[in-house]
């Protein structure tokens, strides 16, 4: 968009605001319901007093570090390209699309590694509840000695920052992959998620608020150079033509 009109576009107000909000709500939720612990107990083993999938070999391999570096690649791919755009005709035309999308990508999760060193929440593997010897805390701005180092969830952020690619897609006018991108980030994020629970890494509200960061920065930096007429769901609006005289 040439002008500022991106600042009311229904893309933002759904992918920037509601969509982010609606996320934390139900993160809230989870932890205020009581269905966050209820959800990690299920993979605890109360007889070790430990989360079995954390001696995983195959899923910490895979399932973690190696989900970690693919999405490090793909970001890394993305910066060459914006790098050499200049020098290549078929990319000099998105090099700023190229640049907005590596900053899109890049920020939720360093904004979610950030948070992580200014609370005292927790790893569910650190409370007595759940087999470690901290008491739970929701205390916020404490000093990183004091940190729990876990809220919001990093491996989960990874995973949803490929909503950027997504959003990237849908300003080229690409619907149909944007929207293909966009479920396969979901996926990617919750399977992130998933992992991180079944190893007793994260509570599911941890990761929610992980994917409601990514989703609202890739949309505010994304948001600008949305075509005209592009609804949240990335379809282009169709105007009713005019009846003929």
């Amino acid at each position: 968009m040439s002008d500022r009109s991106w600042r009311l576009s229904p893309f933002l107000f759904i992918h920037g605001l509601l969509i982010p909000m609606g996320l934390i709500l139900v993160a809230q939720l989870l932890r205020s319901s009581g269905w966050d612990d209820r959800l990690t107990a299920l993979f605890f083993d109360p007889v070790s007093m430990a989360f079995p999938a954390s001696d995983w070999p195959a899923l910490e391999a895979w399932g973690h570090h190696g989900a970690k570096t693919a999405v490090v690649c793909v970001w890394v791919g993305l910066l060459l390209a914006a790098v050499v755009a200049p020098k290549l005709p078929r990319l000099a035309p998105h090099r700023k699309l190229l640049w907005l999308t590596v900053a899109a990508m890049g920020l939720g999760p360093t904004l979610v590694t950030l948070l992580k060193d200014i609370n005292a929440h927790d790893c569910p593997w650190s409370l007595k509840a759940f087999g470690g010897a901290n008491v739970y805390s929701s205390e916020w701005f404490v000093p990183r000695s004091r940190a729990g180092h876990c809220f919001p969830g990093g491996h989960a952020a990874g995973g949803f920052s490929l909503i950027a690619l997504a959003f990237a897609a849908a300003a080229l006018g690409w619907t149909t992959r944007a929207r293909g991108l966009l479920v396969l980030a979901v996926a990617a994020g919750v399977a992130f998620s998933a992992v991180r629970i079944l190893q007793g890494a994260h509570f599911a509200s941890h990761n929610l608020w992980s994917a409601a960061i990514d989703w609202a920065v890739a949309a505010w930096i994304l948001a600008p150079l949305m075509p005209h007429g592009l609804d949240a769901t990335f379809r282009r609006a169709t105007r009713t033509p005019p009846p003929q005289a």
